[in-house]
C-alpha cells in the first residue's frame, strides 16, 4: 500500500463553489483510476492547519499505481484546474510501516 496526501491553499479570489467543485472533481477519481483503494478528501476545520484549506488522501495498491496516476489524463485534467487555483500544495508519499 501507498498513501498520498495533498494540501492545499486556495488563491483568495477561488470562491467557495468553485472549491466544492474541484474537491468534488478529485473525489469523482475514486472510482475512474485503476489502483486506488481509498480516496478521502475534505475542507480543513482545524485551527492547527498552518493556513492549508483542504486535504486529499489517496491509498493506492503499490508505488506502481501512485505513478501510474500522476500522468493519467483525468487526473491530469483535475490537477490542471486545482493547479490554476491554489497558491501553496504540498505533497507526501509513503508506504505504511503497517503496509
Amino acid at each position: 500500500m501507498v498513501e498520498h496526501i495533498v494540501l492545499v491553499k486556495w488563491k483568495s479570489t477561488v470562491t467557495a463553489e468553485e472549491r466544492q467543485h474541484l474537491l468534488e472533481a478529485l473525489q469523482s477519481l475514486k472510482h475512474t483510476i485503476e489502483g486506488i483503494v481509498e480516496l478521502h478528501v475534505g475542507h480543513n476545520f482545524s485551527p492547527r492547519s498552518l493556513g492549508f484549506d483542504a486535504g486529499l488522501v489517496v491509498t493506492f495498491v503499490d508505488q506502481k499505481s501512485l505513478e501510474a496516476y500522476g500522468p493519467h489524463p483525468l487526473h491530469q485534467e483535475v490537477a490542471k484546474r486545482l493547479g490554476a487555483a491554489v497558491d501553496e500544495l504540498l505533497a507526501l508519499d509513503f508506504h505504511p510501516l503497517n503496509g
